[in-house]
């Protein structure tokens, strides 16, 4: 029983960087996907598609927070915003970062290239109000930030000129006033992340694991 117990001490720690690494993976190809299909939907329809993240979801749990996405096409007869599809969850445990972090400019690879994190954070508080979207549904208005896609396939964030927009992701999820909690951290940050860039100028994704 002894040998088993401390080996368990050793797999339990292992098996649980395995699940946090599949979710980190998963959830980055997902969002990737979105991505993706928000730029295609805006060529296809020739139109400006919206890719939102929900900031304050209305539900005292706030599990929406900074994990819950969805798509908004802009309808050229009422100039609103209506939305494709429906809001969808990020795998549980993946939550998205308010900013860059220290974590991540200090990765190896951005050291060795710091291209890789020049840009701007799609969810930055500090970006202008224009930056935000509010959308409405049944649950009654939901802030979110976005990145928009045009018709020629390119992209932005309005008030930004950074040729990356960057998403960060980590193992977490946020409370009610979007504080992040790791679930899995050493020396106050996160261990494992997933970075999404999208070049501004083609609206193609990239994704950087540490």
């Amino acid at each position: 029983m002894a040998i088993i117990s401390l080996a368990a001490g050793f797999v339990t720690p292992a098996l649980k960087g395995i699940v946090n690494g599949s979710t980190l993976d998963s959830g980055a190809s997902r969002l990737a996907g979105l991505l993706n299909l928000a730029r295609n939907e805006a060529i296809a329809q020739h139109t400006v598609v919206r890719f939102a993240v929900a900031t304050a979801w209305p539900d005292a749990k706030a599990e929406g927070n900074l994990r819950r996405v969805s798509l908004w096409a802009l309808d050229a007869e009422s100039g609103r915003y209506l939305q494709i599809g429906k809001w969808e969850d990020l795998p549980v445990a993946f939550v998205l970062e308010k900013e860059i972090p220290d974590y991540v400019r200090n990765a190896g690879y951005a050291q060795n290239d710091a291209s890789t994190v020049r840009g701007t954070s799609v969810l930055a508080e500090e970006m202008s109000a224009e930056a935000g979207f509010n959308t409405e549904s049944t649950l009654g208005t939901i802030p979110t930030r976005y990145i928009e896609f045009l018709p020629n396939g390119s992209a932005r964030i309005p008030g930004s000129s950074e040729r990356q927009a960057i998403f960060v992701a980590t193992n977490g999820f946020a409370d009610g006033s979007n504080r992040i909690t790791h679930t899995a951290q050493a020396n106050g940050h996160a261990t494992n992340w997933a970075q999404l860039n999208v070049d501004t100028l083609t609206g193609r994704t990239h994704i950087y694991r540490p």
